[in-house]
């Protein structure tokens, strides 16, 4: 039964998502709606809110490239869910990393596919701009970091209980 998945896995997995993308498109849309492009909207200290739009990739790499990172997404975001259904850390923090990661991806896939662009709108001092799917990506990123590294030390490395003794060693 290692690949039957379990309901909660699903729901914590699929309900991260769903949460990122919401939050994410919302944000989006409400810096759509009431900054236009190139303006700032609060400015306190180093941190403002911006409306800026990205046609590459993190950190503003591979602009213009828009088809071929709409297509790199799209393989990650399956990857990803294809390593949720074989993973063998299925842990809470992996399933929620997992979710961080995929909503993000989708969020900024959304845009790509509506627009051509992705908004960003998050300024913090010299750092470029980002957006809530950004964010996700990078938080979800350093939790699979920290599980795989540190992961069996603070239990969060094996099966879930409801898996233990299902596993096959082959």
């Amino acid at each position: 039964m290692k690949n039957q998945l379990v309901w909660y896995r699903d729901w914590i997995f699929y309900g991260v998502i769903t949460i990122i993308v919401v939050i994410d498109q919302f944000t989006k849309a409400l810096v759509k709606s009431y900054i236009p492009v190139g303006d700032s909207w609060i400015d306190i200290g180093i941190f403002s809110v911006v409306h800026g739009l990205n046609r590459g990739s993190a950190f503003g790499l591979f602009q213009g490239y828009t088809v071929p990172l709409i297509v790199l997404s799209i393989i990650g975001i399956a990857a990803i869910l294809y390593f949720f259904q074989r993973q063998q850390y299925n842990s809470l923090p992996m399933r929620i990393a997992l979710g961080f990661i995929v909503g993000g991806a989708i969020g900024n896939l959304l845009d790509r596919l509506k627009d051509g662009v992705v908004v960003d709108f998050i300024s913090v001092g010299w750092w470029p701009a980002f957006n809530v799917a950004d964010s996700s990506i990078s938080v979800g990123m350093v939790i699979v970091a920290a599980i795989v590294l540190l992961g069996e030390r603070f239990g969060w490395g094996g099966c879930s209980p409801d898996e233990e003794g299902n596993s096959h060693d082959s």
